[in-house]
């Protein structure tokens, strides 16, 4: 099975090498050393040093290193969601007759993948983000909506194919699988099983819940 690869470092790194703006060097610059040393290690003259720039650039642009972070949160929303969402796209198309089980298997795969492709960024930036409401809310508005919006797609077609129970709510069922794929993804690096294998025990189990055959 295929697997796309989700580093945000690759896919910022043409991106801000071909733009003329010194404020995205800047921050892509400053992912990277994020993800090496996180945040609170990070220095503004290691940021400059990797962005190829005197360290006196960087304040023109930010006052202060949680301002390079404020101004990184949109910026990777905006280049990133695109090519977050279009996966999604095609595991839907590729398995438009399948069952609702396997399309299942496949996003949660897909999505295990793009967290762990930025497993170290992730874990340096994280935190500090959650002692910072606006961006925190930022996120949440921005991508929870595109994340529920593909689980209802699933949950809908679920039921119509009877595979599904009809009261099924598909904020639930997200909830569900958030949780599932940010645990697994963080803390599971060192179990012996193979993601195919554990997102497929996990399924198979929130199958049963999910077509109504757990209710007493």
């Amino acid at each position: 099975m295929e697997r796309n690869h989700y580093d945000i470092q690759d896919f910022l790194q043409d991106y801000a090498e071909n733009s003329p703006d010194k404020e995205i060097r800047i921050i892509n610059a400053a992912i990277n050393i994020f993800s090496e040393k996180g945040f609170e290690a990070t220095r503004t003259k290691e940021i400059a040093e990797r962005a190829g720039i005197a360290e006196g650039t960087i304040f023109r642009y930010f006052p202060n290193k949680n301002a390079i972070l404020e101004r990184m949160v949109p910026l990777l929303i905006r280049v990133m969601l695109p090519r977050f969402s279009g996966p999604i796209e095609k595991i839907l198309s590729s398995h438009a007759n399948d069952p609702v089980e396997e399309i299942w298997k496949e996003i949660l795969i897909d999505r295990i993948q793009m967290i762990r492709d930025n497993g170290r960024f992730i874990r340096s930036v994280l935190p500090e983000l959650i002692h910072r409401a606006p961006l925190l809310n930022q996120m949440k508005s921005t991508i929870l909506p595109v994340i529920q919006q593909y689980v209802s797609k699933v949950v809908d077609y679920g039921k119509a194919r009877g595979e599904l129970d009809d009261s099924l709510d598909a904020a639930v069922i997200m909830q569900q699988l958030v949780g599932f794929i940010l645990t697994y993804s963080m803390f599971s690096a060192g179990e012996n099983k193979d993601v195919e294998q554990a997102v497929t025990e996990y399924i198979t189990y929130a199958m049963r819940g999910w077509r109504g055959t757990c209710r007493p």
